[in-house]
Parts: C-alpha cells; structure tokens; sequence
C-alpha cells in the first residue's frame, strides 16, 4: 500500500485537496440546486404548454366551422349551380351569375385574421373560379379527373379535409396545402362540381407559430393517414410521424429527451402533436450561470489553497519546464534533469528517452535521404546507356542512308521526346500521362531497332491519365522484357496495362517470351539483370513504404507478368504519407 501511494505521491495530495474544496460543493450542492430548479421550471412550463395546447385546438376547431360555412355559402348560392353545372344558359345571364358569385365571395368574411388563402370552384362543365386575383394551376376537368377528387367521391362526407404536396394556384403550385373540399349537388343529389379553401401547410401554422417558441416546441397538425400536414418545423410537412406511431391520443410520454403530447382534434379527425426539447428547456431556464457563478468563486479560494501546497511540492516541475524551454537552443541532443516526485522522475526519464529516439530517427531519416537520392541517380543513368543511344544513332544512320527519311525524321522525334523525359525533367512524380508519353517513344526507338520481331501495346485507360507516379518507373522493366525475353523465341509481344484497385494504382508489364522459374534464384538474376530494374522495386519502396513495390510472377510456357503497386495519387500530389 505504501508503495503505491508512493507512486502516486502528487496525485493522492492533490486529490485530498481536491476532494474537500472542490467535489462537495460542486457535485453536491450544484446538482441539487439544478436539478431542483429544473424540475420547477418545467412543471411551470407544462401548466403553460397545456393552455397553449388547448387554445390551438379550439383555434382550429373555430377554423374548420368558418370554413366550412364559408363552403356551404357558396353550396346554397343558386347562381352557383346555374353557372357551373350543364344546364342552358344566355351568355349575359352567365355573366350575370358570375357577378353574383364575385359579390358573394367579397362579402364573405375571413376565415382567419393571420391566414391566407385561396377559395376555388371547378364545375363539371369545364368552368373555374377564383376567389382572388390568382391563376389557377389545373383545370377543372384535370381537378374532376386528380386524386383528390377521387378521395372526395370515395366517401360519403359533403365536406372533406385533404392533404397534397402541391397547391392549386400558381402561387402554391409547389407547396404542401390542406385543401378542404365540399362536394357541390343539386337537387337530384347530382355532383356538378367542388368548391375548394386551399390552405398551404405554412400558412396553415400561422394558428400556433406566435404561440410557441420553436427552438423549445414542435407543433404539428397530422391527418388519419399519419401524415404531418401543418408544422413550425417545415422540413417535417408531408412525412409520416414514426415518433408518434405508438402513442395514443391524449397521452403525455417523454423519450430520448424528448417530452410527446398527443391531443385529438376531433374535426376532421386529426391530431394535435406537441414534442418538447427537455434539454433546450432547461437550458432556457437561466440558473446555469448563477452555479457557474458560484463555483468560480468557490474555485478561487480552493485554487488559493491548492496553489500555496503546490509551490512547495512542485519546484522540481518547474524546473523540468524550465529545461524544456531550453531545448530550442540545445538542439536534441540536450538532456532534462532527473529529480523531485516519483511522477516527476518518470516525466523526465521518458522526456530523455524520446529526445534519444527522436535524435535517432532524425540521423536514420538523414541517411534514408541520402540513400533515396543516390538510387535516384543510378536510376537516371541506367534509363539511357551508351550502348543503347549508339545503338540508335547506328539505326537512324542506316534509316538516313536508305533514304527512309520519313521512318528517320520519326525516330529521330521519338529520341528527342525520350531525352526530354530522361534527362530534361528533374520532377520525382509527373503525371501518368507523361510517363506513357516516354514509354511510347523508348517503344518506337526499340521497334525501329528490333523490327516487327516484338510488338508491344500500352493499354491505359483514360481515367489514369491525370494520376501521379515516379518518374521512370515502367521503362526499366519494358527495356529488360526487349532484352531477356525473347532469346528462344522469334517473335513475341509485350502488353502494358493499368488500372486501379483498393485505392491503389497497378501496372502490369505482360510478355509472352521466355519464362522462367520463379524459385530460381540464378534464372532470376538472368531474367532481370538491368541496373535500372534491380532499383525500381528498392526506390518505390524508400518512396512509399514496405506495402508497395514489384510482383514477378512467371508461368513456364506463358510468360512473365511484373506487377508495379504504387499509392494511388491524384493529380498535382508528389508526397505519399507511410
């Protein structure tokens, strides 16, 4: 026991101090008083919500009783009847009637003072009207033929409320509205039309927007088929409430910080939907910051405490501090001291022996560069040798001296184009697409020089074109398969291929010459003996890490396959991180 208080000598003073000034008064008093505060604030607010509750549902209930008189207006206006249905009629007396319509709707008083709203009326006959200056968005014989009007007949109701996610004028032609429909009849009990109050779903909110704060309560409005129809929270119009699917009416439940109300409207068979954001409430309720407050204070004169024990505890952390400041001027190699607590020691044990390993890694990084650069070297002068520029030079001179001019001048551009890349770029990584550019051109240079004995094809999609890779990397191998390949075969071909695969950037360089056995360590080292491809594999490796690098595989009577695995880069990205 002394030995593991020993070990953790600061830690156990510091949590005796702790414990008296700090755990008890702010665990303690300032849960109480908080969770006491909170409780009382949301009792008040209840009693407050359940008011607000039940003036939107009588708000509605006034709603749907002038609306639906407003409707039965124009149902008993004989004019109505005269103008929309098919009975015979003199142009004047038609005019007429419509005026007699107009002067009816003008007078009709408004169904809410904070809700606007379209009144339509579609008759059998074709005919429209609109109780304002808005342009209607479908025609009565496409309304008589929609959905809407089929949900209407299906039931026996006159006066029906119905839920879209469009509108029916211009002006609403994309929003949600709750259309309430009367069926118009005659006196045969014959539907000659519909007379229409379009509401859209923001509109329709207007009842219980300045009664509710949003960012504490969702109110929403949801029809018999669970379909929220009216909400404060407009993203939520026209989807189905699954939070509410298991609650019954008149029911009061909290889940997942979330208090539910559900009330019955009972026109129309709705449903009232009311859901409190708990946290948001207590949040608003203001007794934070006086606890906040209170412990600052409280902190103050602990921390007072605190900071007279620690001064005499601690002198040996300081002066580790003290020494860290003067690393910047001592380089790595500098030591902190080793003294004071047990933790303090550790400290500075561990501080020392991450200055040590990272003064190592940084000579091992020194001498990695160093190695990386003198491969890149080799690697430049193993991509043209002497052997291989005399040797073209030879064959363009033969070419000039037959009088191939035209074979000549294409060589000749083809040596240029390789030179360039060669000897030209000083870039580490360039673009796949120059890169191909150079393996195409060493291609043609090795063609001109073998004949049509080889063949080779460069097979890239396009999609690879703008990726990044090493400089130099395919031609080493492609120069190796010309040389070594093909000693018992007369002819042959060799294949480039790219592609992508698990976030990485594959080619494969294919030929069908000679194989060998891939165990053999001595038909290896013949197989693949160019100064230029013993480094690929080594300086993609030094680039990239371990995970990447050359594959062999060679099948006896096949060919040989060498696969390149390199990082998948994008364009204009020279640095992989290992």
């Amino acid at each position: 026991m002394r030995k593991k208080i020993k070990e953790h000598e600061l830690f156990t003073k510091l949590l005796f101090i702790l414990f008296i000034g700090l755990f008890l008064q702010a665990i303690v008093i300032s849960l109480f008083i908080y969770h006491r505060s909170r409780d009382a604030y949301i009792q008040l607010f209840n009693q407050s919500n359940d008011v607000v509750l039940k003036k939107i549902q009588s708000e509605f209930e006034s709603l749907n009783d002038t609306i639906e008189n407003t409707l039965a207006a124009f149902d008993s206006n004989p004019a109505v009847e005269s103008y929309f249905s098919n009975a015979p009629a003199q142009h004047m007396e038609q005019l007429q009637q419509l005026r007699t319509i107009q002067k009816m709707n003008d007078s009709l008083s408004k169904i809410h003072p904070m809700i606007d709203y379209d009144v339509l009326i579609f008759g059998e006959n074709g005919r429209t009207f609109v109780g304002n200056d808005m342009l209607t968005a479908v025609s009565a014989d496409s309304f008589f033929q929609s959905a809407i009007a089929q949900k209407v007949n299906e039931r026996a109701a006159d006066t029906q409320m119905l839920f879209a996610h469009h509108g029916l004028t211009l002006r609403d032609k994309k929003a949600p509205s709750v259309f309430f429909v009367k069926k118009l009849k005659n006196t045969l009990n014959h539907v000659y039309g519909y007379a229409v109050l379009s509401i859209s779903s923001k509109q329709l909110a207007n009842l219980f927007q300045s009664v509710v704060n949003p960012e504490i309560s969702k109110i929403s409005f949801m029809n018999e088929e669970q379909t929220i129809i009216a909400s404060n929270e407009e993203n939520t119009i026209g989807s189905r409430s699954m939070i509410f699917k298991k609650l019954t009416v008149g029911e009061t439940t909290i889940s997942n910080g979330q208090q539910l109300t559900r009330l019955p409207l009972y026109r129309q068979d709705c449903t009232l939907l009311s859901q409190v954001d708990l946290h948001s409430l207590s949040n608003q309720m203001g007794v934070i910051f006086p606890i906040i407050l209170y412990n600052i204070v409280t902190l103050a004169f602990a921390g007072s405490l605190v900071f007279m024990y620690l001064d005499r505890h601690t002198k040996s952390i300081y002066c580790l501090i003290d020494s860290l400041k003067r690393l910047e001027e001592d380089g790595l190699k500098a030591t902190v001291p080793v003294q004071g607590s047990h933790e303090v020691q550790l400290l500075g044990n561990t501080i020392n022996q991450l200055l040590s390993n990272a003064q190592h890694h940084y000579e091992q990084t020194i001498q990695d560069e160093k190695k990386k650069r003198s491969l890149e070297i080799q690697t430049m002068q193993a991509q043209i040798q002497p052997h291989f520029i005399y040797n073209t030079l030879t064959s363009l001179k033969f070419l000039i001296w037959q009088k191939k001019t035209d074979e000549a001048v294409q060589g000749i551009d083809s040596f240029i184009t390789l030179l360039r890349s060669t000897i030209g770029k000083k870039e580490e990584v360039i673009p796949v697409k120059e890169e191909i550019k150079s393996v195409q051109s060493y291609i043609d240079l090795l063609s001109m020089r073998y004949g049509e004995r080889i063949s080779a094809k460069i097979m890239i999609p396009d999609e690879l074109q703008s990726l990044s890779m090493p400089n130099m990397i395919l031609q080493p191998i492609i120069e190796n398969a010309y040389l070594h390949a093909f000693h018992n075969k007369t002819q042959g071909f060799i294949t480039v291929y790219g592609k992508t695969k698990n976030q990485l950037l594959l080619f494969e360089v294919i030929d069908n010459g000679d194989s060998f056995d891939t165990e053999n360590t001595k038909q290896k080292n013949d197989h693949f003996s160019g100064i230029g491809i013993s480094h690929v594999d080594e300086r993609i490796r030094l680039m990239y890490g371990d995970a990447y690098g050359l594959t062999i595989q060679s099948v006896i009577g096949t060919g040989t396959t060498v696969t390149i695995c390199l990082p998948l880069l994008p364009k204009n990205q020279s640095e992989y991180q290992k």
